[in-house]
């Protein structure tokens, strides 16, 4: 289910094509000299992929894109007949009509621009990046070839160099043209500028200082507010997974604080936000780290359930909201929905009434209603299970992983039982096949409450979101959910820590 919320979302957010409110066109005159009669294909870089915009045929090195609509504001590519080299990349901006000439010998060095000026300036850039580049690498070719026993050094120092000609290019730039989309590509690039770092009481740097500064900073310069600074060829992508998955606490409620500021920062640019809110989505529901759920359901409610994530259809819309309703009731710090489940002795008796057997949901709804006063005396509810930690599990007998699981989760508490914790385990089978999983409690001498859904009160896939076993929730004393999704081993870790917070 997670994977296929995952593959709509991406689905939607990728090919939802931004509404066009331009219609001046587009003309792009190309000639490359010393290139075979063929055909060209200008590609658009959207997101972390490539896509196709145009087709044209080659004449004698010329060829030209035309269009009615404008094109999307970001960078573009030039691919040969192939399709497997790119022949230059160049910008996009709001002069949509353009020629650029060169030839294979050497694509930017020899490029003429007529058109934008920012055309011309991204030429020079990768002039002088891709020269930079080039003496590092021959410096340190040849070195390496002399053998010199100072290799190291050298190599070291003239790469300093090269990059202190880099950055020095790039600040003079940047001063001078603060506010274009080079500018915007630029600063994608690059880390953020730290100041001298104050020190804490210790004498040591302040890393609260220190990180409270890098995150403040981290988007200085970049217009969040502009569709070009997210088709970037993975720039803006790569810039976005640094700052989420290293630079930010890992924490949902401070995830949660700075998506809903970078949202913010979209302003009125529906391209930046519909990618912005599809990234965060998609990354916190797929995240494996936990509570990370949070900030999925946190998206949902906020964009999805008030209709404006606007490029998602009304069916795939209504899927996710669904998966949001399923994981509320389950975040951390939530109470865990009550299940009144039947352990051993009372399925006997939801046997003899034949509920184990009973397909038709009217027929079982007709059973338990004329046989309520006994089923409910052989409930076993969760809420009744007294203990500062409760466990619980939710496994199969014949799912693999569950047989070892299990077991271990037993050794873990009658160890736990051993030490003194006051810890529980309500164990729920998934299935129906009464005799097989008796035969694995006493097999594994499982001495604690033994349940299963006999009587079908509860859809334990919706209410527990179990879609695969086992799964194992924490909760406390009051039945708050202090952690889930963990491995029997990691149950006394988190018991023995939380039994130290709260001693």
């Amino acid at each position: 289910m997670k994977k296929i919320i995952s593959a709509l979302i991406l689905l939607v957010a990728i090919s939802g094509a931004k509404a066009q409110t331009k219609d001046e066109g587009y003309e792009i005159k190309v000639t490359i000299k010393g290139i075979k009669d063929s055909v060209c294909y200008l590609t658009e870089y959207r997101w972390e992929g490539q896509y196709y915009v145009d087709t044209a045929l080659v004449k004698k090195g010329s060829f030209t894109f035309k269009g009615k609509k404008h094109l999307e504001k970001g960078l573009y590519s030039i691919l040969r007949a192939n399709k497997s080299y790119i022949y230059f990349d160049f910008p996009v901006t709001e002069q949509q009509k353009f020629s650029i000439v060169t030839d294979t010998l050497d694509m930017y060095k020899n490029m003429k621009v007529t058109g934008p000026s920012v055309n011309e300036d991204f030429r020079q850039f990768v002039v002088v990046m891709s020269s930079n580049y080039k003496e590092a690498y021959d410096f340190e070719q040849d070195v390496k070839k002399r053998k010199d026993p100072d290799s190291t050094k050298l190599i070291r120092e003239n790469k300093t160099k090269h990059y202190e000609d880099i950055k020095k290019y790039q600040k003079d730039y940047l001063a001078k043209n603060p506010n274009t989309y080079l500018s915007t590509i630029i600063r994608l690039q690059n880390d953020v500028e730290m100041p001298t770092i104050p020190k804490a009481s210790n004498g040591r740097k302040d890393s609260t200082w220190e990180y409270n500064y890098y995150v403040q900073h981290y988007w200085d310069g970049i217009p969040l507010n502009d569709e070009g600074t997210v088709h970037t060829n993975k720039l803006f992508v790569n810039k976005l997974k640094t700052y989420y998955e290293k630079t930010l606490i890992q924490a949902p409620d401070t995830i949660i604080k700075y998506s809903d500021w970078l949202v913010k920062q979209t302003g009125g640019d529906k391209e930046m936000f519909k990618y912005i809110v599809y990234y965060m989505t998609k990354t916190s529901e797929d995240s494996k780290i936990m509570g990370h759920d949070a900030v999925f359901v946190d998206m949902i409610n906020k964009y999805y359930r008030t209709n404006k994530a606007y490029w998602v259809d009304e069916k795939t819309n209504k899927k996710i909201i669904e998966r949001g309703d399923i994981l509320e009731p389950l975040l951390l710090g939530n109470k865990a929905p009550e299940m009144n489940m039947i352990d051993t002795t009372g399925a006997k008796t939801i046997k003899k009434l034949g509920m184990d057997t009973i397909t038709d949901s009217e027929h079982l709804t007709t059973v338990f209603t004329n046989n309520y006063t006994t089923l409910q005396k052989l409930f076993v509810p969760l809420y009744n299970v007294k203990a500062d930690y409760t466990v619980v599990v939710f496994w199969d007998v014949d799912c693999g992983h569950c047989q070892k699981e299990i077991p271990k989760l037993k050794e873990i508490y009658d160890k736990l039982k051993a030490e003194g914790k006051s810890v529980e385990v309500y164990s729920v089978y998934t299935h129906f096949e009464v005799d097989k999983w008796k035969k694995f409690i006493k097999d594994h001498k499982l001495d604690w409450v033994n349940v299963y859904n006999g009587v079908h009160l509860i859809d334990l896939k919706v209410k527990f979101d179990i879609y695969s076993t086992p799964r194992i929730f924490l909760l406390d004393k009051n039945k708050i959910i202090k952690a889930k999704q963990i491995s029997a081993e990691q149950v006394e870790d988190l018991v023995n820590a939380l039994s130290k917070v709260k001693s």
